[in-house]
């Protein structure tokens, strides 16, 4: 759509507003009469209103022309049905951006609604709608505080987005874009049982086939959220989700050893940590020592992403080499610690460390 400068967008507002007058005289002499461009008028009107920053006017224009467009698509569902469930995911756009965010979720929901509805005759031009919708939708659950129904709408996406088969590949990116967004999302605010949904969904985008950065990204959530339950007490919970995240990464290691040989020592070195706080002493060690094999593989390729996770690997060696009574073991790998963190001072200043 072309941007109209402010004084032709102020002509064209007079125009259609106009426009929408003669349509409404028309509208008493003949009720029953419904037009299709009186619709189309008033939602053009009340972008254009909206845009030029007069959003309650712009809003009433909005709603007047979805008064209208559910009446055609009442009489000619066929026609309409469609273009109603997309009008209406817009509307509630409009709304949630002007803050109306109540209004705007029951509209995304009534967005949802006339999606699946219109599935059920054209499904192949229904089902993006109602993929945009379900995702529209779960902003605004999020943005409302609903975590759980954030993930369920996003897995009913996902779940609609599956069922398209090849044709929906063009929408892919989107759907990648918009659960990584979600995943991100509650990551940032420590959400971490809904941040881990959200990867395993985005997983699921790819049926049998993922690829391996989307598992791991799951790889690093199911870490993050480890070292945090770690943190918070949640010990048990904290190994679980270490032992899955260092399964993943071992299966993308034996896929691409030299790809993804850091990423393995990362999480066997986070895996090492949580069995530490679990009390889990001997499978800890075993651990350690196995990651720290990894780094030293990986330390003269990249040290400076390699050198910090390999220092807090021998952290996690040491307290496990003193919980196990070695404290002269633990003391030589102190020792290593510390010549490392020397050299990693030299190489990068810790304000430069790659976080």
């Amino acid at each position: 759509m072309t941007t109209l400068e402010p004084a032709s967008s102020g002509a064209e507002i007079a125009r259609l507003g106009a426009l929408a007058a003669d349509f409404r005289r028309r509208l008493e002499f003949d009720p029953g009469i419904i037009y299709p461009a009186h619709a189309e008028c008033l939602w053009q009107l009340g972008n254009l209103q909206i845009a030029g920053g007069d959003a309650d006017a712009g809003l009433l224009a909005v709603s007047e022309s979805l008064a209208l467009y559910r009446a055609l698509a009442s009489a000619q569902p066929e026609s309409y049905g469609v273009q109603l469930a997309s009008l209406l995911n817009s509307q509630s756009n409009l709304l949630a951006e002007a803050s109306h965010l109540e209004e705007a979720q029951a509209v995304g929901a009534d967005a949802v609604e006339h999606a699946r509805q219109a599935m059920e005759s054209r499904p192949d031009q229904a089902r993006y709608v109602l993929v945009s919708s379900l995702i529209n939708l779960a902003g605004l659950k999020m943005r409302c505080g609903d975590t759980a129904g954030t993930v369920d709408e996003l897995a009913q996406a996902v779940e609609v987005f599956r069922g398209g088969g090849e044709v929906g590949q063009q929408f892919l990116g989107s759907m990648v874009e918009a659960l990584h967004r979600a995943a991100m999302a509650f990551t940032e605010i420590g959400l971490w049982p809904e941040a881990i949904d959200t990867r395993r969904l985005l997983i699921g985008l790819f049926g049998e086939s993922p690829p391996a950065a989307v598992i791991q990204l799951l790889a690093l959530t199911l870490q993050q959220a480890s070292s945090a339950l770690a943190g918070s007490g949640q010990t048990d919970k904290a190994l679980a989700h270490a032992s899955e995240a260092a399964d993943l990464a071992r299966m993308l290691f034996k896929a691409d050893d030299a790809a993804h040989r850091l990423a393995l020592a990362q999480a066997i070195g986070n895996l090492a940590g949580r069995c530490h706080d679990a009390g889990r002493y001997k499978e800890g060690l075993d651990r350690s020592l196995e990651a720290v094999d990894l780094f030293h593989e990986v330390v003269g390729i990249d040290p400076i992403h390699a050198v910090p996770s390999l220092i807090v690997t021998l952290d996690s060696m040491a307290a496990i080499l003193t919980a196990l009574g070695l404290p002269d073991q633990a003391a030589t790998v102190r020792d290593q610690r510390a010549q490392l963190q020397e050299t990693l001072d030299i190489i990068a200043p810790r304000s430069e460390v790659p976080a």
